[in-house]
């Protein structure tokens, strides 16, 4: 009998991930009331960044508390809009606290999913589980919430997004 499977190449971390996070319905149901803390504390935390005009270190700042009040988020980020400032302040959990850096410095971002997708339909989305490989100085494994922002006269600022760590790569590789 041939293996219906045997001319697939399996991506067998990205395997390894979803069973790792499926492999217990508790997790499931915590994953799913994260999500929900995490929308309600990114929306928010949007409202604030509309009604308020902040410079970048004020931003990094802002992203930092906003963290320290939600365990939940691995990283934060305000991802201006091209047409006002090229700039992506971007803060996220490191063993000891924070680290802040500038993500626009090493790439596109206008041109990611977590950007694109939420200017593109006007609303907040949650992206498909994707790895980031050394961005945030590790490779792990993220869904991303994005809400675009806007101004009282619907001109786009930018986009704050929240991350939910979903796996590390070093813990996936231990999953038997």
């Amino acid at each position: 009998m041939n293996n219906i499977f045997s001319n697939v190449n399996f991506d067998i971390c990205f395997l390894k991930t979803y069973l790792a996070i499926l492999k217990n319905r508790e997790v499931v149901n915590y994953r799913e009331q994260t999500r929900k803390v995490i929308e309600k504390a990114t929306e928010e935390l949007a409202f604030d960044f509309q009604n308020t005009d902040l410079d970048i270190n004020d931003i990094f700042t802002y992203l930092t508390n906003h963290l320290q009040q939600n365990p939940e988020i691995f990283g934060n980020a305000f991802a201006f809009s091209p047409e006002i400032h090229c700039s992506c302040p971007f803060v996220f959990r490191v063993k000891n606290g924070f680290e802040s850096r500038d993500i626009a410095k090493e790439f596109g971002y206008s041109k990611t999913v977590w950007y694109e997708v939420p200017v593109k339909q006007r609303k907040a989305v949650w992206s498909v589980p994707y790895f980031d490989i050394g961005k945030a100085g590790e490779d792990i494994l993220l869904t991303t919430y994005s809400i675009p922002v806007f101004n009282k006269h619907s001109m786009l600022i930018g986009v704050i997004i929240s991350d939910l760590l979903l796996a590390k790569l070093e813990d996936i590789q231990k999953i038997e």
